[in-house]
């Protein structure tokens, strides 16, 4: 199974989504090694439309997720039945959060 994954808008908000205060979220799913798991994996992560997936690679899955609260959908995301491992390569916040976080250690 192959798809392709969307580029997200240079803002940083996914213009489907139209929320700017999202964060855009570079995950690895290590999938479970069971044929009905994994496709069962893939079926409940397909459905999902914060989630971008990528190329499926031997038990790997690349994917974007754009979400508000990253830290809940990544609790969600690894809770699934089928996925075993979820890694979080590279997270961008949105600006105001991180303007905010620099206003609070002033």
């Amino acid at each position: 199974m192959a798809a392709t994954l969307d580029t997200p808008s240079p803002s940083g908000a996914d213009e489907s989504s139209g929320d700017a205060s999202s964060a855009l979220s570079s995950l690895i799913f290590t999938l479970d090694e069971s044929p009905a798991l994994r496709a069962a994996a893939l079926v409940a992560l397909a459905d999902r439309p914060d989630l971008q997936l990528g190329e499926v690679s031997g038990p790997f899955l690349a994917a974007v997720l754009d979400s508000v609260d990253p830290r809940a959908a990544f609790r969600e995301l690894e809770s699934l039945p089928g996925v075993r491992l979820v890694e979080v390569v590279f997270v961008e916040l949105p600006a105001t959060s991180f303007s905010s976080s620099l206003d609070s250690c002033s």
